[in-house]
C-alpha cells in the first residue's frame, strides 16, 4: 500500500524576542548601526513603496482569528518586517480592527519602553534624534533627521508631536517611521516676539480621535500675570485647525494626555510662587476645567526647595512633586475623578543624592506591575512599591546634549495621509 505523503510542518514565526535581540546586536555594532542609521528624508526599509506586497499568496494553514491572535502580540518593529510574507499580512497594516488590538495587548501585556530625544548641532548641521528602548533598558532602533532646533510632545499610544519656533508642526510615528506635516496654524500676535510654543498630542477615547492642542498668544505679561492665549485643535485625517476659545491663564510643561483629557500647569508668572490649580482639556468637547491641587498640598511648606510636575502613570494623570539638595526625594499623587476632588498617594521615593545626580530633577517615566521606572540626570532607577527598594538600573553616556525622556509603546497606530 503507497503511504500518503505529509506535507511538512509550517516553520515557526520567528518571535519577537529574537528580532529584538537581532536589532540589539545591530545596534551595538558601530559599522552595522551606522549603515543601518535611519533617516526621514529617505524611504525606510519597511516602507510600503519598497515592499510591495508578493504576487503569491504563501498563506497561513492556521485559522484566520489564530493567526491574528498570534501577530497582534508580536513587538511593533518586528512586525513590520513578518508582515510582507503574504497579502492576508500586509493588509492587517490597513486594518484599524487588527491595528486597535495590536496597541491594546502591547499596553496590557508588556512593560512600556523609553524613548529619548536629543537635539544636537555638529558643524553647523543640525539634528535630532530618536532612541528607542524596550522595557529592560536595552536600545531596539533609533532614528535621526536633519532640522532646525525642535520639540517634542510625550508619547501618545506610539505618536509624537515634534514642533519648531518657526510653526511647523509634525506627526510622527517613529515604529513605522511615518511622519505628517500639519496645515500651518495661527500665528502669534505681530507684537510678541520669542514667545515659547506650546503644542500637545492627545486621544479621545469617545471618537477614537488623534487630537493636537496648540495655543496661540495674544497678550503675555508674566510680571503681572495677565495673559490672553487662544487655544485651537488639530484631528488627524481633518484639513484645518479648529478654534475652540481663548484662556487667561499661562499653561506650563508639555502638556499630559490622560483619559480624554490633556493637563497643564498653571504658571506663577514672575512671582516665585507654587500653584495650587492645574487647567484641563476635554479633547471631546472641547471645554476647559480647572482642577486643584489643594488635597495633595497638606504636606508640603517650603516652596523653596519643591519642584511640581505633571506625568500620566497607568493611564491616570500623576501630579509628582520633588525635593532637592541632601537627598532627592519624590512623592505621586494619582488622580481618581474627573473634577480632582480624590487624589491618591501612591509612593514617597527617596533618591540618595550621587556625585552627578545632586539637585537633578526626578521624572516618573512610567508604572507597571508594582514597579516606577524614574529618571534622574543621566540614570534610570526602578521602585519596587511593595518591598520598597530602588534598583539602579541604567545610565546612559553622558554626552552633553540635553535629552528628553518618555514611556513609549510600539503601535502601528496610521497618521492617516502621512509618507
Amino acid at each position: 500500500m503507497a503511504m500518503a505523503m505529509r506535507e511538512p510542518p509550517p516553520s515557526p514565526l520567528p518571535e519577537s524576542d529574537s528580532d529584538s535581540n537581532s536589532e540589539e546586536r545591530d545596534y551595538e555594532n558601530p559599522r552595522k548601526r551606522k549603515r543601518a542609521k535611519h533617516d526621514f528624508n529617505r524611504d525606510t526599509d519597511i516602507s510600503p513603496k519598497d515592499l510591495n506586497p508578493p504576487l503569491i499568496n504563501y498563506g497561513s494553514p492556521l485559522p484566520t482569528d489564530v493567526t491574528t491572535n498570534i501577530l497582534s502580540r508580536i513587538n511593533g518593529r518586528a512586525l513590520l518586517k513578518l508582515l510582507p510574507v503574504c497579502k492576508e499580512w500586509w493588509s492587517l497594516t490597513k486594518d484599524a480592527v487588527f491595528i486597535d488590538l495590536h496597541l491594546s495587548l502591547a499596553v496590557k501585556l508588556t512593560p512600556p519602553g523609553i524613548i529619548l530625544f536629543s537635539y544636537k548641532e555638529n558643524k553647523g548641521q543640525k539634528k535630532y534624534k530618536f532612541q528607542v528602548f524596550n522595557n529592560l533598558l536595552k536600545p531596539q532602533f533609533s532614528m535621526e533627521r536633519d532640522s532646525d532646533p525642535a520639540l517634542v510632545t510625550p508619547a501618545c499610544n506610539g505618536l509624537i508631536c515634534i514642533y519648531d519656533f518657526k510653526s511647523s508642526i509634525t506627526i510622527c510615528n517613529p515604529t513605522t517611521q511615518k511622519f505628517m506635516d500639519l496645515p500651518r496654524a495661527t500665528p502669534n500676535s505681530a507684537r510678541l516676539t520669542n514667545v515659547y510654543p506650546k503644542c500637545s498630542l492627545g486621544f479621545d477615547p469617545v471618537r477614537k480621535k488623534y487630537r493636537v492642542v496648540r495655543f496661540f498668544y495674544r497678550k503675555v505679561d508674566h510680571l503681572n500675570q495677565n495673559y490672553n492665549l487662544g487655544c485651537e485643535i488639530f484631528t488627524l485625517g481633518a484639513v484645518w485647525w479648529k478654534p475652540i476659545g481663548s484662556i487667561g491663564c499661562y499653561p506650563t510643561g508639555p502638556g499630559v494626555n490622560a483619559k480624554g483629557s490633556i493637563y497643564w500647569m498653571i504658571g506663577a508668572g514672575a512671582k516665585d510662587t507654587l500653584t495650587d490649580k492645574i487647567i484641563a482639556l476635554n479633547l471631546t468637547n472641547g471645554k476647559f476645567r480647572d482642577v486643584s491641587l489643594s488635597a495633595t498640598r497638606s504636606q508640603w511648606r517650603d516652596a523653596n526647595e519643591e519642584s511640581i510636575s505633571l506625568a500620566q502613570l497607568e493611564e491616570n494623570l500623576c501630579v509628582v512633586y520633588t525635593r532637592f539638595f541632601y537627598s532627592s526625594t519624590v512623592d505621586i499623587w494619582m488622580l481618581k475623578d474627573y473634577l480632582g476632588k480624590k487624589w491618591m498617594h501612591k509612593c514617597h521615593i527617596t533618591l540618595p543624592a550621587w556625585k552627578g545626580d545632586l539637585r537633578s530633577k526626578i521624572e516618573p517615566i512610567s508604572m507597571y506591575g508594582g514597579k516606577v521606572l524614574l529618571r534622574s540626570g543621566w540614570s534610570f532607577y526602578e521602585y519596587d512599591l511593595q518591598e520598597g527598594k530602588i534598583t539602579k538600573k541604567y545610565t546612559l553616556p553622558c554626552d552633553g546634549h540635553p535629552l528628553k525622556a518618555f514611556s513609549f509603546v510600539q503601535s502601528l497606530v496610521s497618521l492617516g495621509n502621512s509618507s
